[in-house]
């Protein structure tokens, strides 16, 4: 009975769940800007699209940088994240390097111990421009010895000069949550350890 007790709860939380069932972000689609995420240089939490909230890269000048980053997200060392920017919009004369993932930190939150990142190829046409609406960009990453604390970061920085016009990105949501087989450990972990316990 208590095995059947915690393969129920361990399926409820991880089994078949959806993204948002794991999510790990507070407040994914920047709905409430700045309050749960943080940011700095050139970049800021709009709604220059209608009634959709997103966070903004303002690429628009030659040396601009910046981003956005969400802290206190507990995590531990060995686990697989998946982090993904689920709706972008990067403008065709988006110039400058763009990247997101994952920062790795102690229990201070403020000590990194590593980090992961990808690099999104906006600025070599010749290498295939990503550039348009509706794009979407995932990475996985290990959590290294000693996290306790995990920050996912999305950046830009070394922005050229523009001819004309904006080359600004966007991102309208996001996710975090752990990689499918993570979520599979931590069931079989549960059922054993009811399993012990009754025997």
């Amino acid at each position: 009975m208590k095995i059947l007790h915690a393969c129920l709860v361990a399926s409820t939380l991880f089994g078949g769940a959806t993204a948002s069932a794991n999510e790990l972000l507070t407040d994914p689609g920047f709905d409430q800007g700045d309050t749960f995420w943080g940011k700095f240089g050139n970049a800021d939490f709009n709604m220059f699209f209608g009634s959709n909230p997103h966070a903004s890269f303002f690429a628009d000048g030659a040396g601009n940088f910046g981003g956005v980053f969400q802290t206190g997200i507990a995590g531990s060392e060995g686990t697989v994240y998946t982090f993904s920017l689920t709706n972008v919009r990067i403008e065709s004369n988006f110039n400058a390097d763009f990247r997101f993932g994952l920062e790795f930190y102690a229990a201070d939150d403020a000590t990194k111990l590593g980090e992961s990142f990808f690099n999104i190829d906006t600025s070599n046409p010749t290498d295939g421009l990503v550039t348009g609406d509706g794009l979407s960009f995932t990475h996985d990453a290990t959590a290294v010895a000693g996290t306790v604390f995990v920050r996912p970061v999305i950046l830009f920085d070394n922005a050229a000069p523009l001819g004309s016009g904006q080359g600004n990105a966007f991102v309208f949501t996001a996710s975090l949550v752990p990689a499918p087989g993570a979520a599979g450990l931590l069931l079989a972990g549960t059922a054993f350890a009811a399993r012990r316990r009754r025997g």
